[in-house]
């Protein structure tokens, strides 16, 4: 299709062309707006932010929970060419001050489920005026004297025509800030142009049409809802049904009720949906697809049980470098899209031969469909972009075909008895475990040098197993120099909002 549009355009021909039809669904209320119904609630916003600001800012920050007001003001501000901020609603502290003030925006667009974790460091938030707000706006002003308040519901504007803007499709429409699961979290400047090719790119190998109702429980400050879930959505005339968050007790009841056709499960989602007790609901559905990463249940076991098609694995993407690779349907290597070009390297950056793995190295054929840099962080830029190559800190495989195999991150490769261990598969053998619930591996130093492998485990209820009992299960489905020499029992694991492992976390954890 590869469509030159900003986003805010993008949206006004949507609404033209799809009109009555449902666009946007929250759950569980079942709340429902049109494509129309849509655009003129973010149209009459963005006509009151206008009023608000004599010069609309460079940026605006958003800190929401996922609801009709995010997505609104996301697309309200992209109508009047400002950036949209989006913070993750889960950072407390330092993090969440860092990314507030990285970019100097002087608003935050929030709710008061926020307002503690915005009282507690608003003193290092020295560039911000105007807090607005979906309720609670004489709590917010006797909270924050010093900011101006403003209802988010009294913006609203009478005027609900399109506010036409002439932005570059090249420009940044969003700042999103990467998982942080190696570091601090770094804000990837992306461009409409981005955004717009990633849904473009998702079309095809998940087949989305008009007929589709998607089901996106994950944080709008992420890519995968914003762009391979609602962006897809919106392009070809689907319905995107909308939840503040995974729930495992409501998932195949509001699967049923809202006739879902297909969903992705992000990070431990599939083995969560894997490890629950069996129910009428998981057979009895629409969905004709769906797609894990990572896919740590066997293809066929899933099929089978939850009377659906589940997508290899093969496909790739970040917030630093895009929608890159597209899976397929019955295969599980990827294909590498054609506006980018991938090498794998080995750790002197030499291409290493088809089938060995290495780390990933992309670059685009196409301006703007890769993140444009780190905000402010001009160094880790030049450190992720080296002769010519974005080096993702990824590693893979790309077969004699060309087809591409996702393993693991390079932070997260673990040195044991000089042999290199993908954390990802000691953890699918352990998930393959009837009795565990979630796991996630991490290195450790060994006695003997290099490192041994420690698995955090959560048990299914009323379960107990020793670390014997761990070693032997992974016998036979695992190299000897793989099994864990550690297991420690937690009550859950810690993640990220789109269900990564937190292993920094867990690391600290050993280290008390």
């Amino acid at each position: 299709m590869t469509s030159r549009i900003n986003l805010g355009e993008l949206l006004h021909n949507c609404a033209k062309k799809f009109n009555d039809r449902p666009f946007l669904t929250i759950a569980p209320s079942g709340q429902t707006w049109s494509y129309s119904a849509f655009e003129q609630y973010v149209n009459r916003l963005a006509h009151g932010f206008r009023t608000l600001w004599k010069a609309p800012p460079s940026h605006a920050a958003i800190l929401l929970e996922n609801s009709i007001e995010y997505l609104a003001a996301s697309y309200a501000l992209k109508k009047l060419g400002v950036v949209e901020v989006s913070i993750n609603r889960t950072f407390r502290g330092p993090a969440l001050a860092r990314t507030i003030a990285l970019t100097n925006a002087p608003v935050i667009i929030t709710s008061p489920a926020h307002f503690d974790a915005l009282l507690a460091i608003r003193a290092e938030l020295k560039d911000i005026k105007t807090l607005v707000v979906t309720e609670d706006r004489k709590l917010a002003q006797e909270l924050f004297p010093e900011w101006e308040i403003k209802s988010l519901n009294k913006l609203l504007a009478d005027r609900d025509d399109h506010i036409t803007n002439s932005a570059d499709d090249l420009s940044t429409a969003a700042i999103m800030f990467t998982s942080g699961t190696t570091g601090v979290s770094k804000g990837c400047v992306l461009s409409h142009r981005y955004a717009v090719r990633t849904a473009e790119n998702v079309i095809p190998p998940f087949r989305v049409t008009e007929d589709d109702v998607v089901y996106s429980p994950y944080p709008l400050s992420h890519i995968g809802p914003a762009y391979y879930d609602v962006l897809p959505t919106m392009m070809t005339g689907g319905r995107v049904v909308l939840r503040d968050g995974f729930s495992l007790s409501n998932f195949w009841q509001e699967i049923q009720k809202f006739e879902v056709t297909w969903f992705m499960m992000l990070g431990s989602v599939q083995q969560l949906l894997w490890a629950a007790p069996e129910q009428a609901e998981e057979r009895e559905h629409k969905v004709s697809r769906c797609w894990a990463t990572p896919a740590p249940v066997p293809k066929e076991d899933f099929d089978r049980r939850f009377n659906t098609h589940l997508i290899p694995g093969g496909g790739y993407g970040s917030t630093d470098a895009g929608w890159i690779v597209a899976p397929q349907w019955d295969h599980p290597g990827g294909i590498v899209l054609p506006e980018f070009e991938v090498s794998i390297v080995d750790d002197n950056g030499n291409p290493v031969p088809a089938g060995q793995s290495g780390e990933m190295l992309v670059r685009s054929k196409e301006p703007g469909i890769m993140s444009d840099e780190y905000f402010g962080m001009p160094e880790k830029t030049l450190e992720s972009r080296r002769n010519f190559w974005f080096h993702t800190g990824d590693i893979a495989k790309l077969d004699n075909e060309g087809l591409f195999y996702f393993q693991c991150r390079k932070a997260e490769r673990i040195r044991v008895k000089g042999e290199m261990v993908s954390g990802f598969e000691v953890e699918e053998g352990i998930l393959s475990h009837v009795d565990v619930e979630d796991c996630a591996v991490v290195g450790v130093p060994s006695a003997l040098g290099e490192e041994e492998i420690k698995a955090f485990i959560v048990l299914k209820p009323g379960k107990c197993l020793t670390i014997e009992d761990i070693q032997k299960h992974c016998n036979g489905r695992m190299a000897r120099h793989m099994i864990p020499a550690q297991v420690a029992v937690l009550e859950e694991i810690p993640r990220t909002p789109t269900g990564k492992p937190e292993k920094g976390k867990l690391a600290k954890m050993m280290s008390h």
